[in-house]
């Protein structure tokens, strides 16, 4: 049976964010998550985990992502294996490139697939109690332990669009986090990058736990609900390697590669162009990237991506365009109109 979890930008107060994490947990959900960003209101996220956490009693909490570059590897362990502790044993780790508040830092995005190759090795000897020397082309720790109680299996993604770094989450981590494609043809182009690295590493693709990273609006007015993901789902596919879109685009307008990569160019003035556009980014075309719709049509969705293997599905959810806020005004309808028809219930006090 498939589980499903929830993605929550930090941005409100933190007793409402832990409450939408407790609210999430007796709705059925499985998973909460947080991206790792700052500068554009986001608390920081191990602070916000530690609310969840003794906000919860059950549902697996974590970053997602967290990248190597603003919080260096056996740091981010640390973080972890301390959540670890205070959530009695639920929490995960999902790990991408990053990219928020980079220019602020001064931080260069180099090398994305060693990086994270050398982050998972890393963190994964930390988590197994091992005094760690480790010499990488990027990262390096020599004489390190944890020194606290750990779980050596805490679990540890790799949540990405990228070929390479879809190939090293089959080959390397505990399980792919499959972000933004939930059509059947964009999902069959994923797998088979996650089953290519995991046969390299002699492993299959069972070994790999599967989860569909979805933008996802649930409203009675189905148009509105593909609104509300425009933004998100525009800014997605222009940060999305321009190699894969001949795969990810098959069946819309030729032209839509080179309009997305014209507007790459330009930066965010590009952003903005590709966001107001009607001709090119359709609501066909969002609604492919997207669980956006009237219940019914994310009932289709998730049963599309369900038949593709996917054994969870993380809704990063927005009430209205450009919104980070009242994530409760999807969580709630979604789990009362769709989540019965995947054998998931629950009530909200």
């Amino acid at each position: 049976m498939v589980s499903f979890g929830v993605g929550m930008a930090p941005v409100e107060p933190l007793e409402k964010i832990a409450s939408v994490a407790r609210m999430a947990e007796e709705l059925g959900f499985d998973s909460f998550v947080h991206a790792d960003q700052r500068f554009a209101g986001e608390k920081d996220v191990f602070v916000t985990l530690a609310a969840d956490a003794m906000a919860t009693n059950r549902i697996n909490i974590g970053p997602c992502v967290a990248d190597p570059y603003t919080r260096i590897p056996a740091m981010t362990a640390l973080a972890v294996a301390t959540l670890d502790e205070l959530s009695g044993g639920r929490a995960l780790l999902t790990l991408g490139a990053g990219g928020s508040g980079f220019p602020q830092l001064h931080l260069e995005r180099r090398r994305v697939n060693q990086a994270l190759r050398e982050t998972i090795i890393m963190i994964r000897s930390l988590f197994s109690g091992e005094t760690v020397d480790f010499h990488g082309s990027i990262f390096n720790l020599s004489d390190a332990r944890l020194n606290i109680d750990v779980r050596p299996d805490i679990p540890i993604l790799v949540a990405t669009r990228s070929p390479k770094n879809l190939e090293l989450a089959g080959e390397l981590a505990d399980g792919a986090v499959i972000a933004a494609y939930v059509s059947r043809e964009q999902l069959e182009y994923a797998i088979g990058l996650v089953r290519r690295g995991a046969r390299r590493a002699g492993r299959s693709l069972e070994d790999i736990r599967l989860v569909s990273w979805a933008y996802t609006s649930i409203s009675d007015d189905g148009r509105q609900a593909v609104e509300n993901v425009r933004p998100f789902v525009t800014q997605a596919l222009i940060n999305t390697s321009p190699d894969t879109y001949t795969t990810i685009f098959d069946g819309f307008a030729e032209e839509l590669p080179g309009f997305l990569n014209r507007c790459r160019e330009l930066g965010g003035e590009g952003l903005e162009t590709a966001y107001r556009d009607r001709e090119f980014l359709t609501d066909e075309v969002i609604k492919r990237f997207s669980v956006a719709g009237t219940a019914d049509d994310c009932i289709r969705k998730i049963r599309e991506i369900t038949s593709m293997g996917i054994d969870e599905i993380w809704l990063r959810c927005f009430s209205a365009p450009r919104s980070e806020g009242e994530h409760e005004k999807v969580i709630v309808p979604f789990a009362k109109q769709v989540l019965p028809h995947f054998g998931v219930g629950g009530n909200a006090s």
